[in-house]
């Protein structure tokens, strides 16, 4: 699986309704809630609901600017929708209609205390490739509805996530990087450096629902000539999203700076499509969860900034799938991985692996869900041995792990 592509739509021209709040931190002045949060890929996931239902399977998504919640909960809990318009993803191909329901109710939290928002305008949309892709079922989305009523503080390392109402004054740790929030969802400026040592620095969209470092825009590239050259990029699995398939490169950027933190050897995936959130050149792509992972983050809408407390992670080197394979994981239970794709050329495609291999164990390590298979296969330079189901037979096979930018470095 290729964590670096956004999994979903960017609704850009989406309006929020309804911003009434019962329980809500900011209108209360009630102590910080902070609730246990389960870090995969990189998306936060928590525990919520929608209109009293049952609990639910979340993603926390600062990218999002309206919640969504998937077709079949929709369905269950009888929303009715309101209008509909075209998703605004970064794909081209399917056309993909959103429907919004005007008065839902969600709610979240910890056991001890639960915050709920009233009337909040949501989207229905499909997001089980999310599940397919990461391994773990979603059933909603919760964006900026939630971003804007409190300030949020996700801590990766400890996976747990603070909501304090916005006016408590209470200081946060960290430095602070002004926000710019437009259509709902935070821009920041940063700076890409490239091999000729050119430094350009430009506004990104902050996404903590892309599991990847960064998605760059291709036509902000094609403004910058010479900025990473056309032969230091590579292929990648073809991967899924909202308005269809996504083809996309990767590649290393020299160095990266955001405030005062530089990152050196950033993956960055390049879509080669340029709708949707980068139809824009001056929207240079988005920073993702695999650098917002190294931090604990502060997202405050009200002081227009995102502060940043650096963990232990902070200095990892940036890893990517060095296999070639594209993993799903089908659902309704997505307790097995299977081979989408491979890669032609690729470690896995030389290993002999094959589309609609099953992959039963990870060097005699049975059961791992999809994102521990993903991560074992990230491990560039060291081998792992596959047991796979091929149709009626069990295979071994040993899967040598090589970084994608080996070829071309």
């Amino acid at each position: 699986m290729d964590c670096g592509l956004r999994r979903r739509a960017i609704f850009a021209n989406a309006l929020l309704f309804g911003l009434l709040c019962s329980n809500c931190l900011s209108q209360q002045g009630a102590p910080p809630v902070t609730a246990l949060a389960q870090v995969i890929s990189g998306l936060v996931y928590i525990q919520g609901e929608v209109n009293n239902s049952t609990p639910l399977n979340v993603i926390l998504d600062s990218g999002a600017s309206v919640s969504i919640v998937s077709p079949p909960l929709a369905e269950t809990l009888r929303l009715t929708s309101t209008h509909s318009s075209e998703a605004s993803g970064i794909a081209k191909g399917l056309d993909q209609t959103v429907h919004f329901v005007d008065d839902c109710e969600l709610k979240w939290g910890s056991q001890a205390s639960q915050i709920s928002l009233l009337h909040q305008q949501s989207a229905i949309l499909p997001i089980d490739y999310i599940a397919e892709q990461v391994g773990k079922r979603v059933d909603a989305i919760f964006g900026s509805n939630l971003f804007l009523h409190y300030t949020i503080t996700v801590d990766y390392e400890q996976q747990r996530v603070t909501f304090t109402s916005p006016v408590s004054g209470a200081p946060i740790l960290g430095t602070a990087i002004p926000v710019q929030v437009l259509s709902n969802t935070p821009f920041v400026e940063a700076s890409i450096e490239g091999e000729d040592g050119k430094k350009v620095t430009a506004l990104f969209l902050v996404d903590s629902g892309t599991t990847g470092a960064m998605i760059l825009n291709k036509k902000f590239l094609e403004s910058h000539p010479g900025l990473i050259a056309q032969t230091h990029f590579v292929d990648t699995p073809t991967v899924t999203a909202v308005g269809g398939a996504i083809h996309s490169k990767r590649v290393r950027v020299p160095h990266v700076g955001l405030g005062p933190f530089l990152f050196s050897g950033v993956v960055a995936a390049v879509p080669e499509a340029s709708s949707g959130a980068l139809s824009n050149a001056t929207v240079a792509g988005f920073i993702g969860a695999g650098i917002l992972k190294r931090f604990t983050v502060t997202w405050d809408y009200t002081g227009k900034r995102m502060v940043l407390l650096p963990n232990r992670t902070l200095s990892e080197p940036f890893e990517t799938d060095a296999s070639g394979l594209h993993l799903v994981s089908p659902g309704p239970q997505y307790q097995i991985v299977t081979i989408d794709s491979v890669l032609p050329g690729s470690p896995a495609a030389q290993a002999g692996l094959e589309p609609g291999d099953e992959i039963l164990a990870v060097d005699e390590v049975s059961g791992l869900p999809l994102w521990k298979v993903s991560e074992a296969l990230r491990k560039a330079g060291t081998s792992v041995v596959l047991t796979v189901q091929r149709k009626a037979t069990i295979l071994k096979i040993t899967q040598p792990l090589r970084s994608p930018f080996q070829q071309t470095s």
